[in-house]
């Protein structure tokens, strides 16, 4: 950003320099002013040139890395926090890229025991355990190809967590060994 604005600086001063020794190049009717006001001229059309091409590029890489989709574990790391244990291995995951558009952030990950308790004290969770056969994953089933928490086993843990009474929260589907983990964060 600083070199842009030093650019357009320096652009506006060799433009006052072009205007100068044009009016008092035509005024006087000097070859040598008007000779400097071409060439401050060009100066001017150049600096302008380099000056938009660095702002197009710039803005350009700043959009792009803006909407550049998060890895795995950006997604966890801004669900979660850091783990405090390096036990965590993000599997799948799916951005909610658009609020209201997108339904949900979707993370299947494996971890342990003590990682999801740290994940756990974060909300006032409430929890069952309950037989897969009997599972109920709300929500569009975008992700059925991979999340499938009826996978972790014939009974498994549900933690749910309501943020308001819009549906926004974090359901978590637990294998009862707490090591195998899908997530759904609803944001709205």
């Amino acid at each position: 950003m600083k070199e842009i604005i030093v650019l357009t600086i320096i652009t506006g001063l060799i433009f006052i320099i072009f205007s100068l020794t044009l009016i008092f190049g035509l005024t006087k009717k000097n070859k040598k002013l008007k000779l400097i006001a071409i060439f401050s001229f060009i100066a001017f059309l150049s600096l302008t040139g380099l000056t938009g091409y660095k702002f197009v590029t710039k803005s350009y890489h700043k959009i792009t890395d803006t909407l550049k989709p998060r890895t795995g574990n950006e997604i966890y790391d801004a669900l979660f926090g850091k783990p405090k244990s390096g036990c965590v291995t993000v599997l799948n995951s799916q951005d909610q890229t658009i609020p209201k558009i997108d339904y949900a952030i979707w993370l299947h990950f494996e971890t342990c025991p003590e990682e999801l308790n740290r994940i756990l004290s974060l909300h006032n969770f409430s929890s069952e355990t309950i037989p897969t056969n009997e599972l109920r994953v709300d929500g569009p089933s975008a992700n059925e190809k991979w999340f499938n928490p009826a996978s972790l086993g014939d009974s498994i843990f549900v933690f749910n967590y309501k943020k308001d009474d819009y549906g926004n929260g974090q359901t978590i589907y637990s294998s009862l060994d707490s090591t195998k983990v899908f997530c759904i964060d609803v944001l709205d």
